[in-house]
């Protein structure tokens, strides 16, 4: 049985939701030396665990992320074509603009 694999948009709200809960993570701490071939050697290895406090930002992004995908499937196929050429001369306007400058 294969897993399905998460895509882009999955990742990113699942590592914004553990951001924004707050999460322990492992660190590995390697410290190198040269030898005197020029090989580099590690003589020090370290591992501790690191706490990051929520972040209210990430929480922000995360529920705005969630309540606009809401959103957009609440639309008909009118409205969203409607919003994608509102969108689109919004578009054209600023590229007109930009090059007016």
């Amino acid at each position: 049985m294969k897993k399905n694999k998460p895509t882009d948009k999955e990742r990113v709200l699942n590592g914004l939701q553990r951001r924004a809960e707050g999460l322990e993570a492992e660190e590995r701490i390697v410290e190198y030396v040269l030898d005197e071939d020029g090989t580099r050697r590690a003589v020090k290895e370290k591992t501790q665990y690191k706490y990051y406090p929520p972040d209210v930002a990430a929480a922000k992004a995360c529920l705005e992320l969630t309540k606009t995908e809401d959103a957009f499937s609440a639309l008909s196929d009118e409205d969203i074509e409607r919003e994608k050429l509102r969108l689109l001369r919004e578009l054209e306007n600023l590229s007109i603009n930009a090059q007016s400058s």
